[in-house]
């Protein structure tokens, strides 16, 4: 009868461990949005005008309880308008796949904080010319930074608002009718809304 009671409260403690710890869970989930940037050159006399952006993606995250490593897969579209200094307008548009992988504070539930690298593996510029887009570069793959807050509503809506930023300007930056600029800074707010399964 003893052997019998202390296997069933050693079950018991085992079953009340177990259901104490944090269960890893895996997420995923669709997301997109607006991406608001801002490019700027330290040229003075060259004109920039940001052009609204979008992105979408696939989110992933694996649950750790208090926190969470997010990997996600986004496809980045934006634009500008650049006039150099003495040179015609030039309408630019960038499309890139970016990979950030973030770690996210999940303590004030259902906020999540992120943080963490971007890595942008693929990313070529564009020049709009009347009705044609005239592929001129590619940039090699770059690694810049996130910082950001989202809140989950009923489960499975997700809002998501981010600050990406670059750790370092792009120097010598060639445009198609061969302008160069000095320095060439890229920031963006990205305000997207997503779905978890």
């Amino acid at each position: 009868m003893k052997k019998i009671v202390l296997t069933l409260l050693l079950a018991a403690a085992a079953w009340s461990a177990a259901a104490q710890r944090p269960r890893t869970r895996v997420e995923w989930g669709v997301i997109g949005g607006i991406s608001i940037p801002d490019y700027t050159t330290d040229m003075d006399r060259t004109d920039i005008r940001n052009k609204c952006g979008w992105q979408a993606g696939i989110v992933t995250a694996v649950n750790l309880g208090a926190f969470a490593v997010e990997p996600q897969i986004l496809y980045v579209r934006q634009g500008m308008r650049i006039r150099p200094e003495g040179g015609e307008e030039v309408n630019l548009k960038s499309n890139s796949i970016d990979v950030p992988v973030l770690l996210s504070l999940r303590l004030l539930h259902p906020v999540r904080i992120y943080t963490g690298p971007v890595f942008t593996v693929m990313n070529d510029s564009k020049q709009k010319s009347g009705r044609d887009l005239l592929d001129f570069g590619r940039v090699r793959p770059t690694v810049s930074f996130t910082v950001g807050a989202g809140v989950v509503l009923m489960r499975h809506l997700l809002v998501d608002l981010r600050y990406n930023g670059q750790f370092r300007a792009k120097h010598d930056v060639v445009l198609p009718d061969g302008q160069q600029l000095d320095k060439l800074r890229s920031y963006n707010v990205a305000l997207s809304f997503g779905y978890l399964f």
